[in-house]
């Protein structure tokens, strides 16, 4: 019984690399070959700072620590794909995307609406402006200029 299960480890054995071939696959697994060797080629910074999350059509997708890193490398970035790409010998990788942690991605806060403080004009200043539309013939245009000044005169915003 032995011999047998001994026997069927090595036609397993040898049978892989057939069904690989058979289905295509060769590629696919020469591509993410970089996934088990990605301490070995991707050098320091980039094994400290970004991981591998997957190959999608022929682009290596990077998961990169923060968006101060992920700056850095960008210009790294061709350097590393001729070093994967030298790595590969059946398949070839186009380009290098590179995304922050789900956490490390903010969205912006939206801002509280500004205080505004209504602050009467000086009676002065409401019979200076009357003056300056006095010569617009139009009552309503006349009087909307004057109710339109009178509100942007009045509310002030408060400094933060």
């Amino acid at each position: 019984m032995a011999g047998v299960k001994k026997n069927k480890k090595n036609d397993i054995a040898g049978v892989l690399p057939s069904i690989l071939r058979d289905n295509g696959w060769e590629k696919q697994l020469d591509l993410h070959s970089i996934f088990p060797n990605w301490q070995k080629l991707a050098g320091k910074e980039f094994n400290e700072h970004a991981r591998p999350l997957k190959i999608e059509r022929g682009v290596l997708w990077l998961e990169v620590d923060n968006s101060s890193w992920l700056q850095q490398f960008q210009y790294e970035k061709l350097d590393l794909l001729e070093s994967l790409n030298r790595f590969l010998r059946l398949s070839t990788l186009t380009d290098i995307k590179m995304v922050l942690p789900k956490d490390e991605v903010r969205q912006k806060a939206p801002k509280p609406p500004p205080k505004v403080s209504f602050v009467r004009p000086s009676a002065e200043k409401v019979a200076a402006f009357q003056r300056q539309v006095e010569c617009i013939a139009d009552e309503k245009c006349r009087d909307a200029l004057m109710q339109f000044w009178y509100l942007a005169e009045a509310c002030k915003r408060e400094k933060e």
